[in-house]
């Protein structure tokens, strides 16, 4: 069957070509008419530089989705490698243009990856980043209540600035812990703009054709219209916060694992739905949030605090306000400003609790304070 699989694989010119035409147009599109230069790696350089993709390279991997790999080259002693395999790949030239272009225009900010440049050779997409510290794969279970808060600071400034840095605000769009990496410092970097989208000029929402990602499955409006405007990201920003870093809630599929379900069509998401307003549910019970916290973080912490246990219940609230009806719904530049106060100091100010809100210095300019100096 040999000669079947070559007849059916598009010859390597071409698809060289074509992603690169591609690549150029969203390069220009996202870019506004400028096009950040990146290096065109061959296969060859790639494979050298990871040992032909050694298992010992491996510095993350979800399983027929991606592997992360670390490697070095002539010119770069220490680079990050991403390999996007079977289901992420396909391969939707459109999903790893976009993603290029917007790391390319990214790079310079401290929650994003640098990015070095892309092979467009291989039938999986491979993207190449500079790597000047260690990244490791970001497992949740691992991090004391004091980390987590940081990572929510972190990952929701890389949000705000998608949404005020360009004259179109970017939408993320698909949040995931799996495309969040920690450096060896514990900052947080957000990866992956595959399904990121532009709110034209003049506009607040536009529309796609499809509703994706785990968090659209509490989103009724989302799914239901398709409309993505910036509160679709601080909506599945809440649920981050609530779900995977308050509750510490495994993965969807790590849930559900054994569990026995006739398969039929539209039983995947009838599934999914069930267990999003079990989670919501939880989140929004009147329980102390010491009960519904994460019990293994719980644990270790031992004695809990009566700042941490205040910080637990801001964090909560201020998750809950991210879902909250739309008229009251913060922007993402408010949310990494109340984090960043919730860390630091929340203690002195827990009078403010009682509403969820946290006063903020009405005349400090929180675009610039807060997304501005966290660029690099």
């Amino acid at each position: 069957m040999g000669w079947l699989r070559k007849k059916k694989e598009k010859p390597k010119s071409d698809r060289v070509a074509k992603r690169g035409a591609k690549l150029l147009e969203e390069l220009i599109e996202f870019g506004h008419g400028k096009s950040n230069p990146i290096k065109f790696f061959s296969a060859d350089e790639i494979r050298n530089a990871t040992n032909n993709f050694s298992d010992s390279n491996i510095v993350s991997r979800k399983e027929f989705y991606y592997h992360w790999y670390s490697g070095k080259n002539g010119n770069h002693p220490m680079i990050l490698i991403k390999k996007d395999l079977g289901f992420s790949s396909l391969f939707r030239v459109d999903l790893l243009s976009r993603d290029i272009a917007v790391s390319s225009m990214v790079s310079g900010h401290k929650n994003f990856l640098k990015l070095v440049g892309c092979c467009l050779e291989f039938e999986d997409s491979v993207k190449v980043y500079h790597d000047v510290k260690k990244h490791y794969k970001l497992e949740i279970s691992e991090q004391t209540w004091k980390r987590r808060m940081k990572i929510a600071e972190d990952i929701a400034t890389a949000l705000a600035y998608l949404h005020t840095a360009f004259p179109r605000p970017f939408v993320y769009r698909i949040l995931s812990h799996w495309n969040i990496l920690l450096d060896e410092d514990g900052v947080a970097k957000l990866t992956d703009f595959s399904h990121c989208v532009s709110i034209p000029e003049g506009e607040t929402f536009v529309q796609v054709e499809a509703a994706e990602g785990f968090y659209s499955y509490f989103a009724d409006n989302y799914i239901s219209s398709g409309v993505v405007s910036e509160r679709t990201d601080v909506f599945a920003f809440g649920m981050f916060m609530g779900i995977r870093l308050l509750l510490g809630n495994e993965s969807f599929s790590e849930h559900y694992q054994g569990e026995e379900e006739e398969e039929s069509e539209g039983g995947f998401d009838r599934k999914m739905k069930r267990h999003a307003r079990n989670l919501l549910s939880t989140l929004k019970e009147d329980r102390s949030t010491e009960e519904i916290a994460d019990p293994k973080m719980i644990e270790k912490m031992g004695q809990i605090s009566e700042e941490e246990l205040c910080q637990m219940k801001a964090f909560r609230m201020l998750s809950l306000r991210c879902m909250g009806p739309s008229e009251e719904v913060p922007t993402m530049v408010e949310v990494a400003k109340e984090l960043k106060k919730i860390q630091r100091s929340l203690f002195n100010d827990s009078s403010s609790l009682s509403s969820g809100q946290t006063q903020f210095n009405s005349a400090q300019d929180i675009s610039s304070t807060v997304v501005l100096s966290n660029q690099t």
